[in-house]
């Protein structure tokens, strides 16, 4: 398995597989593989994303011969009232340039028209020569900037790497692994608020606002966690936003949670009883306790992500309960859900370096909603379980 525990790494990684694959140039524009590959989260940060919109681009130049460039708007490089320039993180040691995204005597906003223009003149920069194919994240470049790489390069074929990227992306480094823990750790904490106020006439939202307000304090501005907060009734329509409904005796809570540290994500999901479990939701639960433990120490490297969903319905239906009505489990990483899927008709094999979840559940009246997941290393030894937050009611 590569070792990938840097993006310096990662970047020289790819450029090889580029070499064997012939590509002499890749043009990197999906923000978090520009982050993967450099360290730099251009275009990730959450409070200027959510104001104003992703409206200027970075992109990154990889070659297969191992050297790498950026394009940055200015303003990610430098206060544009100021003119403080920023220092880089990550470690980045490739070339940077940049174009006018905040300027009075240029531009205020940088969109894309704008960029289709600049993107020419920073491709003549970033390389040398014509190479035979350029590589684009075909899963990503719009069509105005896939017509500048052809405009810059019009004797050379293109081809999709956005393949490459997300194949690599399963095998985690210890610097990425590092970032999952503690987005774990977020929601095992906020576990415990919840826990503690699970009690009858809370509602959804107040929930939601308990395990947040402590996040945030306990963690930082970005020490927040999102996801699916539902009870009673609600919890047999499997997810959804918190609500205003309170909480009643003998109502199943199921919170299913992510939460993001270093531009990873974990997710997690426990169930909560208001007041005492009856009988019939203690068995559902340590039925599917048993379906995620079996689940788990199935994830080793080789085998088959159906034949893990196949487990999970397995000892489900044993029990008298329906099959899923949901995935088992997926891989967590830059997205929240990400390769390898586990479910029924999925193709994926399991491979050393993914880090997923096993997430199985049931829902029936009576009863109520009932679903845990927990998160897994697979090391070439067997699963390492990485949350920490108890299953029991």
């Amino acid at each position: 398995m590569p070792k990938r525990d840097t993006p310096e790494g990662r970047r020289l990684d790819f450029s090889r597989t580029l070499r064997k694959k012939g590509v002499g140039l890749a043009l990197i524009s999906n923000p978090r593989h520009i982050f993967y590959l450099t360290g730099l989260p251009t275009n990730m940060d959450m409070y200027t994303t959510l104001n104003k919109g992703q409206r200027s681009t970075s992109f990154l130049a990889v070659s297969a011969d191992g050297a790498s460039s950026l394009f940055l708007g200015s303003s990610e490089t430098g206060n544009p009232f100021t003119g403080e320039k920023f220092p880089l993180t990550g470690g980045f040691d490739g070339g940077i340039s940049t174009y006018p995204d905040y300027d009075l005597d240029v531009r205020m906003v940088a969109y894309a028209p704008d960029l289709w223009k600049e993107i020419g003149r920073w491709l003549g920069f970033a390389t040398t020569g014509r190479p035979e194919r350029i590589g684009i994240e075909d899963w990503n470049l719009a069509a105005g900037y896939r017509s500048a790489v052809e405009r810059s390069y019009p004797t050379s074929a293109i081809v999709g790497v956005s393949e490459i990227l997300m194949e690599m992306r399963r095998s985690k480094g210890s610097d990425e692994i590092s970032h999952l823990r503690e987005a774990t750790r977020m929601i095992d904490f906020a576990f415990g608020i919840a826990k503690e106020n699970v009690r009858p006439g809370r509602s959804e939202l107040d929930l939601y606002r308990e395990m947040n307000y402590a996040a945030f304090e306990k963690f930082g501005p970005y020490g927040w966690v999102t996801g699916d907060v539902v009870s009673g009734e609600r919890s047999l329509e499997v997810g959804g936003p918190a609500t205003a409904r309170k909480l009643r005796e003998g109502d199943t809570v199921v919170l299913d949670l992510q939460a993001a540290s270093g531009g990873y994500w974990s997710d997690l999901a426990r169930t909560f009883v208001v007041g005492k479990p009856s009988p019939k939701q203690a068995r559902a639960h340590g039925t599917v306790i048993r379906a995620k433990e079996k689940a788990a120490r199935m994830l080793i490297p080789g085998s088959r992500a159906k034949g893990i969903h196949e487990a999970v319905d397995r000892i489900l239906t044993e029990e008298g309960y329906d099959r899923m009505i949901h995935h088992s489990g997926h891989g967590i990483g830059l997205d929240a859900q990400e390769r390898p899927w586990i479910f029924r008709a999925s193709g994926d094999t399991i491979g050393e370096g993914d880090v997923c979840v096993i997430e199985p559940g049931t829902y029936r009246k009576g009863i109520g909603g009932v679903r845990v997941e927990d998160c897994y290393l697979v090391t070439k030894n067997g699963p390492e379980k990485i949350s920490k937050f108890p299953v029991d009611f």
